[in-house]
């Protein structure tokens, strides 16, 4: 029953996420707006999850770590929280897989942790999306 909730929340973590980072960059723009329009694709990791594929869902998330790690300075706060709260969660789904739950009170403030921290994930998402927007030119889906 816990790994369905985590799964939801990775699901809602990703719809807020994708709303900002599938977007599509025009000619001309900094270079960072290309790399985030190829490489910030969620896709992977939601069909990951969906699979039940967690090495996947790993290596996506990685990817996207990196990618706000080259993200510019005025964004790049911002991007790396919501890449660091991706793996958080990859990382409780794979600890209640792989160890179930020795200790269901741990995992429980670990996912409510993440719950509370999803506000503050939109309102860093809505962050990136106006800065891609304004020096971008981005049109965010």
């Amino acid at each position: 029953m816990q790994s369905k909730s985590a799964a939801s929340l990775v699901l809602l973590v990703l719809s807020v996420m994708l709303s900002t980072l599938l977007v599509a960059c025009g000619d001309g723009q900094p270079a960072f707006c290309s790399q985030l329009s190829k490489s910030a694709d969620l896709s992977g990791i939601a069909s990951a999850l969906r699979s039940s594929d967690l090495s996947k869902a790993n290596d996506e998330a990685a990817a996207l770590s990196e990618l706000a790690g080259e993200a510019p300075p005025e964004i790049r706060a911002d991007f790396v929280a919501v890449a660091d709260s991706m793996v958080e969660i990859i990382n409780l789904i794979s600890t209640e897989r792989d160890e179930g739950q020795s200790d269901p009170g741990q995992f429980e403030r670990r996912r409510e942790e993440l719950n509370a921290r999803l506000g503050q994930i939109e309102n860093r998402s809505r962050r990136i999306r106006v800065w891609a927007s304004e020096q971008c030119g981005i049109d965010l889906e």
